[in-house]
């Protein structure tokens, strides 16, 4: 900013030319470019000179001021010279030496200028007393001598020679020459040089204070305030600078790691958000140290970061390599304020040329990738290729199409039995959401709910699913219970789905006590009061609620402790071998036992054989459902399917 000012070349040299803690080259660079990289005020300034010369030699006639004359216009045209040499080297680009060598010969050439100045004025001094000649000569040197200052206080070295250079002789022509009073004159010049030495000294402490602010100002528009790391602005022109250096070099490539924290909103739901705060300045400078060396960093945003590693190729060894220092790197424990917290990142890579030409094109096929490393597990990393290219455009087109399906009430209500293995009734259904696309025919339902998760979809969804299955199940004997599955996703807007929950029962007339909304542990992993509240507010207007997946998460007993549940479902994986395997039967009898103690409900899910079946009896669990009692379907085949199971 104050460099532009003066000089709007400047911001080009300090881009090439910065280093130190303050931009110390950058500095220097300005103080040389504002003093010589302007063409007008040298222009003019040599034309004042050789105008005072010209003047002198009309009032006395001396050929002397000819000659200086003549020196000023050959000064001026070395100063041009060096003016036009300095301006070429700085398009190629200037380093600390060039800057420091053109410093030097730019102030020789001022020294010369002042010197000539300071003859010229001691010529005219030694002419006369009293005269015209004494006038111009006092008039001349006072003025430049306070012209040097507001020029050449930005580099004081520069502003003492030239003080030196016209002071020195028009002393010696005060003391020695028929000036009346000539120490007196001599002593008030030497006055101006103390006075002009002063206001140097301020004002290039002024310049360099204002220098330094503005290139912090700079730094801090460049940096993420909580790391230091680069921000999304500052890492825009490093992906540019990074392109084009590659664009130059037939191999050059340059791949951008995306990195995600897992779980992070956990961390500040659950301890706050200076703890969150320390966990990203933490996670800031472990990958600093990975990247030290082999990428630059900056910050997305919240727990996104983002490395550009340049090199003459990225094969799949290599970036397997980084990925897997980055993933090491932030699975290590954090601890913080003397807690121990364990996270993980997912990293989604992408390379140029090969995965895209320019920085929005790359970070959505990196951003794809890192989706797909969370999809196939977390803590991991994914490099993009076609094949998710393809499923992109597949999703973004399935996207468009679930809206429409739900705008135009596209999505049915299936519906499975869930029965009770003491007396063999059915007791409940769970409601489960299907799409029967019209070209695709059924699309699995965990592809259209993720994409309905992502684009928030799933609260219309939830919403329609939650009042078909209310208004079914109300035609029902009032024995048989319905159950409903709940999105994460829904909770984080716990206000509309408690009302979305009231009105169905409502308008459906189906009593709270028969409606079972089924919770994952997922949700319980981000657990807020606002979360709580929802569930205490539902299960007071008589709703009850079922754990779902329970065994295959991060398994709390504290989550039973907080929140009103009625059932644990266990999950299909413990019930797949468990008239065989000791161990699921063992897990399954302490939920069984435990069950019983505080009066809730176990329901195995994933039942497909007589064999499991009687494993479960024999442990004690209440309720079942899976294949062998009737798969998903529309209520009326579903009703059938339980006919023939009885």
């Amino acid at each position: 900013m104050f460099g532009e000012i003066f000089n709007p070349g400047v911001r080009g040299r300090e881009a090439k030319v910065r280093s130190g803690p303050f931009g110390e080259a950058a500095l220097h660079a300005y103080l040389v470019g504002t003093i010589h990289s302007a063409k007008a005020p040298l222009a003019a300034s040599t034309a004042l000179a050789v105008a005072i010369t010209l003047a002198a030699y009309g009032v006395t006639g001396a050929g002397i001021f000819l000659a200086h004359a003549l020196a000023h216009v050959f000064i001026g045209f070395g100063r041009f010279a060096r003016l036009a040499v300095y301006q070429a080297r700085e398009r190629r680009g200037l380093t600390r030496r060039d800057i420091i060598a053109c410093d030097r010969i730019f102030a020789f050439w001022s020294t010369l200028y002042a010197l000539t100045l300071g003859l010229t004025c001691a010529g005219l001094t030694l002419r006369g007393a009293g005269s015209d000649t004494f006038a111009l000569a006092l008039s001349t040197y006072t003025g430049y001598t306070l012209a040097f200052v507001t020029r050449s206080a930005g580099r004081p070295w520069t502003l003492r020679l030239q003080i030196a250079a016209i002071t020195a002789p028009q002393i010696y022509a005060l003391v020695d020459g028929p000036i009346p009073n000539g120490d007196l004159y001599a002593g008030l010049a030497l006055a101006l040089v103390g006075a002009a030495m002063v206001l140097g000294r301020h004002g290039h402490a002024r310049i360099v204070a204002l220098f330094r602010a503005d290139e912090n100002n700079r730094r801090m528009a460049r940096r993420d305030m909580l790391t230091g790391l680069m921000n999304r602005f500052a890492l825009t022109q490093a992906f540019a600078d990074a392109i084009a250096e590659a664009g130059g070099q037939p191999d050059a490539a340059v791949a951008i790691y995306l990195v995600d924290l897992d779980r992070f909103k956990a961390i500040n739901d659950t301890f706050g958000h200076a703890m969150g705060d320390a966990v990203i300045v933490e996670t800031g400078e472990r990958l600093r140290q990975a990247a030290e060396g082999r990428a630059e960093v900056a910050r997305m945003g919240g727990d996104e970061f983002m490395l550009i590693a340049r090199g003459e190729r990225f094969d799949g060894e290599r970036i397997a390599g980084f990925a897997e220092t980055i993933l090491e790197r932030l699975g290590a424990p954090f601890e913080i304020d003397g807690n121990l917290v364990m996270l993980a990142g997912s990293v989604g890579v992408a390379v140029y040329p090969q995965h895209g030409r320019d920085m929005a094109e790359l970070m959505m096929h990196a951003d794809c990738a890192l989706y797909e490393a969370k999809r196939e597990g977390r803590g991991r990393y994914r490099l993009f290729d076609e094949s998710l290219r393809n499923r992109l455009a597949q999703e973004r087109l399935l996207e468009t199409e679930l809206d429409e399906a739900l705008r135009e009430d596209g999505l049915e209500v299936w519906y499975q039995p869930i029965k009770c293995l003491r007396t063999g009734a059915v007791s409940g259904y769970e409601a489960l959401a299907r799409w029967r696309h019209p070209s695709r025919g059924l699309v699995p339902p965990d592809l259209f709910v993720r994409i309905a998760e992502q684009n928030g979809a799933i609260h219309r969804l939830g919403e329609i699913v939650l009042e078909k299955a209310c208004r079914e199940a109300a035609t029902w004997d009032e024995r048989v219970s319905i159950s409903v599955n709940l999105s994460p996703q829904q909770f984080r807007r716990p206000k509309p789905l408690v009302e979305t929950v009231k009105r169905a029962l409502a308008v459906s007339g189906l009593k709270p006590s028969r409606l079972y909304l089924e919770i994952t542990e997922s949700l319980l992993l981000e657990d807020t009061p606002l979360t709580r509240q929802a569930v205490g507010e539902l299960a007071d207007h008589g709703v009850k609620f079922s754990l779902d997946d329970f065994g295959v998460g991060y398994s709390s007993l504290a989550y039973i402790q907080n929140y009103p549940f009625s059932k644990i479902k266990i999950d299909r994986k413990f019930v797949q071998n468990i008239h065989a395997d000791h161990i699921s039967s063992a897990i399954v009898a302490s939920v069984c036992v435990l069950a019983a103690r505080i009066q809730m409900i176990v329901v195995a899910e994933g039942v497909e054989t007589q064999a499991q079946q009687r494993a479960l009896v024999d442990l004690g669990v209440d309720l079942a459902q899976g294949y062998l009692y009737g798969r998903p379907a529309p209520m009326a085949r579903a009703a059938a399917q339980r006919r023939l199971a009885v």
